[in-house]
């Protein structure tokens, strides 16, 4: 008797971003790649979806409107529950002091917009990988 095979395991993915259109269209290209996304466009709201839904990974933008990324980031890494998720910063910023501090605020990657998307699932899958290896 052959077992079954299971389906993989859809890895959860938060993308909070306010402008529309790159939140669209992450969502589409990581849903199309596999992932089960959750896009969130109120940034204030970030904190409690990641909260509630335990996701695999975050990518957010660094600057939305009346809000900064890193101070989600800090949050994030000072609740015990969610303080291991990897967060991926995305902006339109490739200034060298957004960069330093995106990364000292404890994301994982910084990526400068727009986007490659081969190079958004590269670093996504690293960013899980690693993530992975230190659980």
């Amino acid at each position: 008797m052959s077992k079954a095979k299971h389906p993989p395991v859809r890895r959860k993915i938060i993308i909070v971003d306010d402008d529309v259109l790159i939140r669209e269209t992450v969502r589409l290209a990581l849903d199309h790649a596999g992932y089960f996304v959750i896009a969130v466009g109120e940034p204030g709201r970030a904190l409690a979806a990641v909260r509630a839904e335990k996701p695999d990974l975050v990518i957010m933008d660094l600057y939305m409107q009346g809000f900064d990324g890193r101070d989600l980031i800090r949050s994030m890494k000072s609740d015990p529950e969610i303080a291991a998720t990897p967060v991926i910063l995305f902006t339109g910023s490739s200034e060298p002091i957004d960069v330093v501090s995106g990364l000292e605020s404890g994301a994982m990657e910084y990526l400068a917009k727009p986007i490659d998307g081969e190079v958004l699932l590269s670093k996504i899958e690293h960013a899980l990988a690693k993530s992975k290896a230190k659980s």
